[in-house]
C-alpha cells in the first residue's frame, strides 16, 4: 500500500478534536466521513467546522471557494459500519478510556477493509493496551493532534509493538499531504513525546507558583517572553548546541543536571499538590477572567493562524 492509495478517510468521534481533524483532511482534498453516535453532536460539529473555516477565510489563509469545497467533502453518519467500510485511513478521537478505544478498535478491525490503516488520537494511552486483540497489528498507529487540531501543525505519529514501518511512513506522508508536520515517536511511551515534555514544564510551573516564587502571570510571562519566544526556531535540544551547554565548567553542568533530573527534590510534593487542589476546587482562574475566555481564545487562535501561514503553509 502507498499513500496514494488513500482516497477516502474517516473520523470517529465528532467532538472538538474530531471536528478539527476532519477539517484537515477535507480542506486538502479528501472525502471525509465523520461518525458519532449522536446526530446532535454531528450537527454541532458541522457548525463548528464551518465557523472555524470562516476564520481561516477572514485571516486570508484560504478562499471561500476552498471552504465550500471542503464542506462539500464532509459527510456524517451515526453508523460505524458506514465509515468503516468506506475508509482507507480512519482516525478515532473518542473518549480517552482504554475499554472504549479497545471496543472501537476491535470493531473497526472487523469491519474495515484489510488494507485500511486504523489510527488513534490518544494522548496518553498505549496501542498495546487497547489494540492488542486487533488482527492487523501492522496497520494500527497513533496520530496525536494538538488543540486546536485544525491549526497546530505538529502531529505525533506513534506505533505499537507490531506497527510496520510501511504504515508509519504512509501515515507520515499523509500528514504532510494535509499540511501537517509529522513527529515520529520511535517506541511506545505514555504521553508520547510532546505531552511528556509539557507535563514537566507544567509541573515546575505549578511548583513555582505554589511555593510563592512568582505569580501565575509572571510565570507565564517568563516562559512566553524568554525561551517560549525562541521555541518556533530553537527547540530544547538545539539550544544545547547554541548555548554551548556541554562546554560549561564541570561544576556548573553537574549542578544544572541535578536541578533538571532530581525528581524527588523537584517533584510537586504533597504540600504543593494540596495547595493547587485547593485553588482548583475554588474555581479561581489562574490568569484569564472567565468572562473574557472566549475573546482571549479567539485572539490567540488568530495569532496561531498568522504563525501557521508564515512558518508552515507558505512552504511548498
Amino acid at each position: 500500500m502507498k499513500m496514494e492509495d488513500i482516497k477516502k478517510v474517516g473520523v470517529v468521534g465528532a467532538g472538538t478534536m474530531g471536528s478539527g481533524i476532519a477539517i484537515n483532511f477535507a480542506l486538502w482534498g479528501y472525502p471525509t466521513m465523520l461518525c458519532d453516535v449522536s446526530e446532535n453532536v454531528l450537527e454541532q460539529s458541522l457548525k463548528k467546522i464551518a465557523l472555524d473555516l470562516d476564520v481561516f477565510v477572514q485571516e486570508g489563509l484560504v478562499t471561500r471557494q476552498q471552504v465550500a469545497a471542503a464542506l462539500a467533502r464532509i459527510t456524517t453518519t451515526t453508523e460505524l459500519a458506514a465509515v468503516a467500510k468506506s475508509s482507507d485511513f480512519i482516525t478515532e478521537a473518542i473518549t480517552e478510556k482504554v475499554e472504549d478505544k479497545q471496543a472501537l478498535f476491535n470493531e473497526l478491525d472487523r469491519q474495515c477493509p484489510a488494507h485500511t490503516i486504523i489510527a488513534s488520537n490518544t494522548s496518553y494511552l498505549l496501542l498495546s493496551e487497547f489494540g492488542a486483540a486487533v488482527e492487523r497489528q501492522d496497520k494500527i498507529t497513533i496520530t496525536h493532534y494538538f488543540v486546536p487540531a485544525h491549526i497546530i501543525p505538529g502531529v505525533e505519529v506513534g506505533r505499537g509493538p507490531g506497527t510496520s514501518e510501511e504504515t508509519v511512513n504512509i501515515t507520515c506522508d499523509l500528514m504532510k499531504k494535509i499540511k501537517k508536520v509529522p513527529i515520529r515517536v520511535l517506541k511506545e511511551s505514555s504521553g508520547c513525546l510532546v505531552n511528556s515534555i509539557q507535563a514537566a514544564l507544567r509541573r515546575e510551573s505549578l511548583r513555582l507558583w505554589a511555593e510563592g516564587v512568582a505569580t501565575a502571570e509572571d510565570i507565564d510571562l517568563g516562559v512566553r517572553a524568554t525561551f517560549g519566544f525562541r521555541l518556533p526556531l530553537d527547540g530544547p535540544l538545539t539550544h544545547y548546541d547554541l548555548s554551548g551547554v556541554w562546554r560549561w565548567p564541570e561544576d556548573v553542568r553537574i549542578a544544572w543536571a541535578d536541578k533538571q533530573f532530581d525528581s524527588e527534590k523537584y517533584g510537586l510534593g504533597e504540600a504543593v499538590a494540596e495547595k493547587i487542589k485547593e485553588r482548583v476546587a475554588k474555581g479561581v482562574p489562574w490568569i484569564i477572567d472567565p468572562k473574557q475566555l472566549e475573546e482571549v481564545k479567539s485572539k490567540i487562535e488568530k495569532e496561531y493562524i498568522h504563525c501557521l501561514k508564515k512558518w508552515y503553509w507558505s512552504k511548498e
